[in-house]
């Protein structure tokens, strides 16, 4: 059975970027991955026929210079110079199966007469819809706002913790401001995967973790066993929760406390002369079966345009889901040729949240188990990098007074 540092379990970019800093410091590192690709929600999928070259984000789309820990990363991996910015379009709304422009849908009489409140009001203690409808008014944030937000994180957000969208960061001016890669952002996953010293082993699913003398044993269902002096939980809560209901029952009950949301996207190439629709960076629906569609407008291609639409969960089948690209697109169904379908899971955290994460800190802090992922502080690419270098560091004080 072969002995490793850490075992980290779950290749999306919360367990890459832990598995880098672990590698970084020498720790013998094992990835175990229960899909056949690393990335998780760093999906950039090319098409094959006719479209070999073209590719669409499925699911993380787009990266900020304000995200510091996961740009020390790319510079790491020397793939800085594979960056690229993103073209300047516009993110509209569909009202009415007609698309509009966001400032047209806004009441500004009621937006200046609550504005003023973001001077005063705390996010602390509020829910998205109590703190933002007293900052941009009730009925824009009913008819507007709540739209967008509920795009960001793809399921109805009224109920998030205020504090944990939109935060405010320090940005790397050296940096372009907003970026993505050549080849799509999972060239960030690759390029993590890739270094060497990490062991990536994909296609394993976890079906137990024992805890014996100070040691974890893993076992996957091909009956392949593991050892490590340390282990890190990388993938969906939910997932998390179960594998931890019997080693450590205290921390699988927290963890089964936050509930999860599932996203069904479904990603199309199309040539480009079959849109008509003006090039857009995203489409935001006041009332729909989708959340949203983020768009590849904003990496130009000669001969096709991409859009991924992130829908609502169980309400349609796949032929459905296509019946109202076509329709939103303005394309026949027969001329959606080039097709992705992809589920994601996402927490839904509430009121609350934070007192939780602190009780589930409080249960690990002495302990060699690690836990990452986007369920911590915020959803974002960088809250979950920045929970991953939180972890290494509190590992690496652990190791420091053995």
């Amino acid at each position: 059975m072969n002995m490793y540092d850490i075992i980290i379990i779950g290749a999306g970019i919360s367990g890459l970027s832990l598995s880098h800093y672990c590698t970084k410091e020498g720790l013998k590192t094992l990835v175990i991955e229960k899909s056949n690709r690393v990335g998780g929600t760093f999906h950039s999928h090319r098409f094959e026929g006719e479209a070999p070259d073209f590719w669409i984000e499925a699911g993380a789309h787009t990266c900020y210079n304000s995200y510091r820990n996961l740009i020390g990363i790319i510079e790491d991996c020397g793939i800085r110079d594979r960056m690229i910015p993103m073209e300047k379009v516009p993110f509209r709304m569909l009202v009415d199966n007609q698309i509009k422009s966001i400032p047209s849908q806004i009441n500004f009489m009621e937006l200046l007469y609550s504005a003023p409140g973001i001077f005063t009001l705390k996010k602390q203690g509020e829910s998205v819809e109590s703190y933002y409808s007293r900052i941009v008014g009730k009925h824009n944030f009913e008819r507007v706002f709540s739209h967008i937000f509920n795009a960001v994180a793809s399921q109805r957000t009224n109920d998030f913790p205020a504090d944990i969208l939109f935060k405010k960061r320090i940005r790397r001016k050296d940096i372009l401001k907003k970026y993505t890669f050549r080849d799509g952002l999972q060239t960030i996953t690759d390029s993590i995967a890739s270094q060497q010293g990490i062991e990536v082993q994909t296609g394993k699913e976890v079906k137990s973790i024992q805890s014996i003398d100070n040691q974890y044993e893993i076992e996957t269902g091909d009956g392949s066993r593991y050892l490590s002096s340390s282990l890190a939980l990388a993938n969906p809560v939910s997932v998390a929760a179960e594998l931890l209901q019997s080693p450590f029952p205290d921390i699988s009950q927290q963890l089964s406390r936050i509930k999860m949301a599932k996203v069904e996207s479904v990603g199309v190439a199309v040539k480009k002369e079959m849109v008509s629709l003006e090039p857009f960076a995203g489409i935001i629906p006041l009332k729909d079966s989708f959340f949203s569609i983020v768009s590849r407008d904003t990496v130009i291609d000669e001969h096709y345009r991409g859009f991924t639409f992130h829908f609502r969960p169980d309400i349609m089948d796949m032929e459905l889901k296509l019946k109202r690209i076509g329709e939103v697109l303005g394309v026949q169904r027969d001329q959606l040729n080039h097709v992705i379908a992809k589920e994601n899971s996402v927490p839904s955290p509430k009121i609350g949240h934070g007192r939780l994460i602190n009780t589930l800190d409080s249960l690990i802090a002495d302990k060699s188990i690690l836990l990452t992922g986007n369920y911590f502080s915020g959803v974002s690419i960088e809250d979950c990098v920045s929970r991953s270098l939180s972890e290494f560091n509190r590992l690496k004080k652990l190791l420091s007074n053995r």
